[in-house]
């Protein structure tokens, strides 16, 4: 969406408030699917869950090309259901994953899955402006949204809800646990029973690591969808650059970024089974670095805005650019992989929950970047208010995330929080 609405805005006489709308109205459906996909995917199957939001993602990308034609509210709702499909699809990762990968190996793990979303990006600022080149916007939605089906048949004969027979073998031939995932608390209700009453919600929302976890996931959230929604609108507007020449500027900052992802989860696991730090101090130092990191490079790239360098500047906003999306993967082995070290059981609702929240803070910000642009073309403030937010996503983060375990199930389901003012 973020290259094919330029030439959208263009025949359907949008502004940037319109553009912050459309874009927004993804994320209204994809916090509701967040904050439920948790649960429905723990309590039913992670696996089933997901092939169900593939199906619905997919068929409304598809429709979209019929609903802009229509009128933007047809065009927002088709964004808002489109959002409903892929807000499960982190928190059954998270559900798969806490089976599928060993505990030594979780931080490049999730790293690797992680970066699948910047591939996805660099394939569609690489495609999209061939498409509309030759055969129009519209074939954009068709094309992706008829690959989701198509990576589905592939992915569902390979995928089992439980762990992989290979992982058990593994560990069985070893005769020890320790290639295998860690088993989880053993809860007093098995999942396929559990109720909404058995989660332990009022444990989670008194925590302080888990509103770590969803201080950094916000500010990181915001700084992402600001790159994913706004970049080739940023090189259009500043640099005067075409949907073609946007794309490519865009493409640079996500091809560096999944091999930055990639690493800082190989860093991270090495420090920690190599005992160099412990799990606590390698997820703040990895989020740290994710977090103000960006924050540095924003205010740069803000700076250089005010100074209206103009079209001669284009090459230091690309690198500002990259550096920035680049370093903020290693939140992947942040805040991305604390989730199931603060609670295997509950990681794909934890997960939910703050994905959900962030979707909020994204949803808020795009719409928000858009009224500012709107108003006053000043993208130097909006590039000072998400190098804040960085800023402050760090600070939180920094100051209360641990991975010690911090929930469990306690007799009769209740919840007991095991480390509920242990912070690190």
């Amino acid at each position: 969406m973020s290259v094919a609405i330029l030439p959208m805005s263009d025949q359907f006489s949008w502004d940037d408030s319109v553009k912050g709308s459309v874009s927004s109205a993804f994320f209204a459906g994809y916090m509701v699917t967040n904050l439920c996909g948790g649960f429905l995917a723990t309590r039913y199957s992670a696996k089933g869950v997901l092939a169900i939001g593939v199906v619905l993602w997919s068929l409304f990308t598809i429709a979209t090309p019929s609903a802009a034609a229509g009128n933007l509210g047809e065009l927002m709702l088709a964004r808002a259901v489109m959002g409903v499909g892929e807000g499960v699809t982190y928190p059954s990762i998270q559900n798969l994953a806490r089976k599928w990968v060993p505990e030594q190996k979780r931080s490049r793990a999730l790293a690797f899955i992680y970066s699948g979303h910047q591939l996805g990006t660099i394939g569609s600022y690489m495609l999209c402006p061939l498409l509309i080149a030759h055969y129009g916007w519209e074939s954009v939605f068709w094309i992706f949204g008829s690959l989701g089906f198509v990576w589905l048949l592939g992915w569902l004969p390979l995928v089992s809800d439980g762990a992989p027979p290979s992982l058990e073998a593994g560990a069985a031939g070893r005769g020890t646990a320790a290639a295998a995932p860690a088993p989880p608390a053993a809860p007093a209700v098995p999942a396929k029973e559990l109720q909404l009453q058995d989660v332990p919600w009022a444990a989670f929302a008194a925590n302080p690591a888990f509103w770590a976890i969803v201080a950094a996931q916000c500010t990181v959230s915001v700084g992402n969808v600001l790159a994913f929604s706004w970049l080739p609108t940023f090189y259009n507007q500043v640099y005067g650059v075409d949907v073609a020449a946007s794309a490519a500027y865009s493409v640079l900052p996500f091809v560096v970024t999944v091999v930055a992802t990639n690493a800082g989860g190989w860093i991270a696991d090495g420090l920690v089974n190599n005992g160099v730090l412990d799990k606590t101090t390698t997820r703040k130092l990895m989020q740290g670095i994710a977090s103000l990191g960006p924050a540095v490079c924003l205010v740069k790239l803000a700076a250089d805005q005010g100074a209206g360098e103009g079209a001669s500047s284009v090459t230091n906003a690309v690198a500002l650019v990259t550096a920035w999306c680049s370093l903020c993967g290693f939140s992947a082995a942040g805040y991305g992989s604390n989730h199931q070290d603060i609670s295997r059981e509950y990681s794909g609702i934890l997960y939910g929950l703050s994905n959900g929240l962030a979707s909020v803070a994204a949803s808020v910000s795009i719409y928000a970047t858009g009224q500012v642009l709107h108003y006053t073309h000043d993208w130097s403030l909006v590039f000072e208010v998400a190098a804040g937010l960085y800023a402050v996503g760090a600070a939180a983060y920094l100051k209360w995330a641990s991975c010690e375990e911090q929930f469990a199930h306690a007799d009769g389901g209740a919840a007991r929080q095991l480390a509920k003012a242990k912070v690190q």
